[in-house]
């Protein structure tokens, strides 16, 4: 069977991990991974490889795919949700500008995802919005990801950093999503008490918003309580640096970091949003906040300090 993965952008990630662990789930397959935005039409070039199966991974790789509306790849058209980024407008001011743009992305989403024939959505609680806000119709499975302990990367080179030298690690791209902003604002709140005790906080990843987040920590006179260590590849062992992994998100697909936190027994201090309370529902270490809840996700990280 010839299996193409579609996406549009080989960046770092749990998505990408996704990925990788789908390709070694089908080693007899002819598995290959095209960048699909530019260029050539994703749809004729699939064709022309002859793909069975063609799983998409990023929504504008999706819509090269069927960017023409009369045509379509001749193999089954599999869509992984990553998340419903969707959810991003509830956070964001109800202006005519931003329902505007929730409507045609939403319109958009809803016409691509009736041309797939499989959609997978990781979590059950991403499956029931999926089928809430795009169609109750639509064929969603549930397939969530996992990670066992055998699997984990151990450290192949020395890190930057000692074991348990932070009290707190945050490891993400800085983007709105993430909610980096949040953690900051937790630690200008804590600051007295987090500085007499030394208890800092090692942020790793780049991004749109890494700069704006610098600016912020030295505005707010936290730097000496933060560490940027800007991105770093397969980062996730450097939540061992880290007492406590806190993952501030306000939404979230299946955040692999936490499947892996979970997998190598660490602390963790998470916003109870989708996709987070998924994977620590059952988690003994683990202590949730609400979401964009800076005094209390500061309330937290103040816990023995």
């Amino acid at each position: 069977m010839k299996r193409a993965y579609l996406i549009d952008r080989d960046s770092v990630g749990g998505g990408m991990e996704y990925i990788r662990r789908q390709m070694a789930a089908h080693p007899q397959d002819e598995s290959r991974v095209f960048f699909s935005c530019r260029g050539e039409c994703a749809a004729r070039k699939m064709n022309a490889w002859g793909a069975d199966v063609i799983h998409a991974n990023h929504l504008r790789a999706l819509a090269q795919l069927f960017r023409n509306p009369f045509s379509r790849p001749n193999g089954k058209v599999i869509f992984t949700v990553h998340g419903i980024h969707l959810r991003k407008y509830d956070f964001l001011p109800r202006s005519f500008s931003n329902r505007l743009r929730r409507a045609l992305r939403l319109s958009l989403e809803r016409w691509l995802y009736r041309r797939c024939d499989e959609l997978i959505a990781l979590t059950e609680t991403d499956a029931a919005d999926i089928q809430r806000l795009y169609g109750p119709a639509l064929p969603v499975v549930v397939e969530p990801n996992s990670v066992r302990a055998v699997e984990l990367r151990q450290p192949d080179v020395a890190l930057r950093y000692a074991p348990d030298e932070f009290a707190f690690v945050c490891i993400a791209r800085f983007d709105f999503q993430k909610g980096q902003d949040i953690l900051l604002q937790a630690i200008a709140r804590g600051q007295d008490r987090l500085r007499a005790r030394g208890r800092r906080t090692l942020l790793i990843g780049g991004g749109q918003m890494l700069d704006s987040m610098m600016r912020f920590a030295e505005a707010s006179g936290i730097s000496d309580l933060v560490e940027f260590a800007g991105e770093i590849p397969d980062a996730g062992v450097y939540m061992l640096c880290g007492e406590k992994l806190v993952a501030p998100s306000r939404w979230e697909g299946m955040p692999y970091l936490l499947l892996e936190a979970v997998a190598r027994g660490r602390s963790v201090i998470a916003s109870d949003c989708p996709g987070n309370r998924d994977v620590l529902k059952d988690y003994a270490s683990a202590r949730l906040f609400k979401v964009e809840d800076a005094e209390g996700l500061a309330a937290l990280m103040e816990e023995g300090a």
